[in-house]
């Protein structure tokens, strides 16, 4: 069976710290036919770190703006059929693209990935484990962690993300109209929680439970 090409996705910037560790997760991965496509617009290029290796192509360019932004660019430049997010600062397992795949190809699903997330603070040194909530009749149907997006090309192109720097995959998922999977495999991917996180996880939100710490 020919398996589609997978393009994995890393806008990054001014992460110097984190990106070795970013590549030997992509480099770890058991899934053959991948790529990894790096957006970098941050102060200074890292192109020092990264391995020459033909399925990794770097990008280092003038400020691109939103993240939002920065997804789009990298999905033009992305090859294959399947887009999968790849964050520079979270930790993904070894069959990560694998199991992604298989979650569409089985489903017919425009897009999937997982609700309930491992944390990781490295202030804390803790991992926590949150189930998100629906109290007060929210759809449990919306909403996937951007750093587990996985989705065919041919619908972001019909679908590309809004000018946003923060909930640019809650607006992809929600407003594209596409079918959405959930799934389970929430022991592959761990999000590390630092100062420099776009976006700030507070589990003292109603919204969301710490089942660990």
């Amino acid at each position: 069976m020919n398996l589609p090409l997978v393009s994995c996705i890393m806008p990054t910037a001014n992460r110097e710290k984190f990106m070795p560790f970013a590549i030997n997760y992509f480099m770890s991965q058991n899934y053959r036919n991948k790529e990894l496509v790096i957006v970098d617009d941050g102060k200074e290029s890292v192109a020092h770190l990264i391995p020459e290796h033909p399925s990794i192509r770097y990008f280092y360019t003038d400020p691109i703006g939103t993240i939002g932004l920065k997804r789009n660019y990298a999905c033009e430049k992305a090859r294959g059929e399947i887009i999968i997010h790849l964050d520079d600062d979270d930790w993904y397992a070894q069959d990560w693209i694998t199991q992604q795949v298989n979650y569409l190809l089985k489903s017919g699903a425009d897009m999937c990935g997982i609700q309930h997330i491992h944390y990781y603070s490295i202030i804390l040194g803790k991992l926590y484990t949150v189930i998100r909530q629906y109290e007060g009749g929210g759809n449990p149907m919306d909403w996937v962690a951007g750093g587990t997006l996985a989705y065919w090309k041919s619908f972001w192109e019909k679908h590309p993300f809004k000018d946003l720097q923060q909930g640019e995959d809650d607006d992809f998922i929600q407003k594209s109209g596409g079918k959405l999977l959930i799934h389970d495999y929430r022991d592959g991917f761990v999000a590390l929680l630092h100062p420099h996180n776009t976006v700030v996880r507070s589990f003292e939100n109603p919204k969301h439970k710490a089942l660990k710490s």
